[in-house]
């Protein structure tokens, strides 16, 4: 699904660039997936999977079955009504919030496309609850495939419907969104769905009150997180044109090494370790918790260093034609290089996070997620102004603010998560940390010689690829990572060259 998300990025960069007209797409998307977090998204994951988790896991499926029916209409009653009224007030949600610095004619269109878009965060309300039903029953196909067809519709939106411009990327939002539900329907009906009893019924009431406490604090956080760059983009509207764009393909660069390691491990283990944490099993909680989080950061901590170090030949390899220039890849090579400083925080935050979830505390993660957005304010201001000073585009320090801001909202978590019952290991972590970063370094060193002597065409950046994972890899067996070498393992087994214990 991220490959496909990547292939729909160089598409709509190649038809838009860092344009006006892709400035408002991206300044439109904020407000829905604004509304999309806060009511239907992950806020609603994290409370709604641990309590039909637990019901499963007790051998209650009725119960768990008329919770998710529930939770379902409330959801589609609410995320109704609150895209209706923010459609109604588009425009100065436009003005006001998001793009403040945006001429008239392109304010307007980003309320029209933000009027678009709001039909799709609606299907994805419920979409996404049935996400959440499917990986609770460790079905991991579809919810795993819809989002790679979510991207094909912003493919044909970029391609089929490019007559239409921006308009059509808005189309292209809500066939996905529509396509993202239908692919799970199927995957749904398979599920056994008892008949509830007198019983699940009434428990049903008290676990939908359940759902609803652990969604508020949740959404304050997940609100505070979509805030950030909700005031991004409004700071980046006041820097210029395509400061916007830029800032918003660097981060989509970012998360692919994000939802490859921090949010796939994190999908696939918030099951199981919210079962583990229903049934009380604290030392699997804790051990699984721990090891996954280890696993994270040693892919994060290379990726951080390939970002830094092959971004903008990278970036100049897949996007620069059509509209995408060579200023533009300055720009986003630039941005993507000091948004990678956070990218072990932000990988290691959807592990540190699901472990609260599991434990059915989402007031802690809530606290943190205020204070890392206060912080992310702050440092926004004072960091671009200094980059502007310094000559730098100042949306470089709106990129370092943001790693800034979620490495010191991951550590605070995770060292508060290491003394709560002993659920993380921080000695063991910490061991991990060191030896990642250490073999990341050596990484590094290899990557600058390759680079000085090849160069950094298509050919050679390609090459660097592979060149620095062996040099990672090699780095980490030396410094005796268990890490590495259960990758290494991992990688053998697959080809058969390694014995199986």
């Amino acid at each position: 699904s991220n490959l496909a998300g990547f292939l729909a990025r160089i598409l709509i960069a190649q038809q838009y660039g860092t344009g006006a007209e892709h400035d408002a797409f991206r300044a439109a998307f904020q407000i829905p997936d604004l509304l999309f977090s806060l009511l239907a998204g992950g806020a609603l994951g994290s409370a709604f999977i641990p309590t039909f988790t637990a019901r499963l896991a007790n051998q209650r499926a009725g119960a768990a079955w008329t919770l998710a029916q529930r939770i379902a209409l409330l959801t589609m009653l609410a995320m109704g009504g609150v895209a209706a009224i923010a459609a109604l007030f588009a425009d100065t949600l436009t003005a006001n919030v998001v793009a403040t610095g945006f001429a008239p004619e392109a304010q307007r269109l980003t309320a029209e496309l933000m009027r678009i878009m709001l039909i799709g965060t609606v299907v994805f309300s419920l979409s996404g609850l049935l996400m959440g039903v499917l990986q609770s029953h460790e079905s991991f196909l579809a919810p795993a495939l819809a989002p790679a067809l979510y991207q094909l519709g912003l493919i044909a939106g970029a391609t089929v419907l490019s007559g239409l411009g921006a308009r059509g990327l808005a189309l292209g939002v809500v066939a996905g969104a529509l396509a993202h539900l239908g692919i799970q329907i199927p995957a749904l009906l398979r599920l056994r769905r008892p008949t509830p009893t007198p019983a699940d019924v009434a428990d049903a009431r008290g676990d939908v009150r359940q759902v609803l406490r652990l969604m508020l604090p949740r959404m304050i956080g997940l609100g505070a997180t979509r805030l950030n760059l909700v005031v991004n983009t409004r700071l980046a509207s006041e820097m210029g044109i395509g400061a916007v764009s830029a800032f918003d393909q660097a981060f989509a660069i970012l998360v692919l090494p994000i939802a490859m390691a921090g949010q796939a491990v994190g999908t696939a283990l918030f099951p199981s370790i919210s079962a583990a944490a229903a049934r009380g099993e604290r030392a699997a909680f804790g051990a699984s918790l721990t090891r996954a989080l280890r696993m994270v950061i040693a892919f994060a901590a290379p990726a951080t260093a390939g970002l830094i170090l092959l971004g903008q030949p990278l970036i100049r390899l897949l996007f620069e034609r059509g509209s995408f220039t060579e200023a533009s890849t300055a720009l986003v090579a630039g941005t993507l290089s000091w948004l990678a400083v956070g990218l072990i925080g932000h990988s290691a935050l959807e592990i540190v996070t699901r472990g609260y979830y599991a434990l059915k505390d989402s007031t802690r993660p809530a606290i943190f997620s205020v204070l890392s957005m206060a912080a992310n304010v702050l440092l926004s201001l004072v960091l671009a102004r200094v980059f502007a000073s310094a000559g730098q585009s100042p949306v470089g320090g709106l990129a370092l603010a943001n790693a800034l801001a979620t490495l010191a909202e991951t550590a605070g978590l995770a060292i508060l998560l290491s003394r709560v019952g002993g659920a993380l290991d921080g000695s063991v972590i910490v061991d991990g940390l060191l030896r990642s970063v250490g073999a990341s370094l050596a990484m590094a060193l290899a990557l600058t010689g390759w680079r000085a002597l090849a160069g950094d065409g298509a050919v050679a950046t390609l090459a660097a690829i592979p060149l620095g994972g062996a040099a990672y890899l090699g780095a980490a067996w030396l410094l005796r990572s268990d890490d590495a070498r259960w990758l290494v393992t991992l990688g053998l087994r697959r080809f058969g060259l390694h014995p199986r214990r």
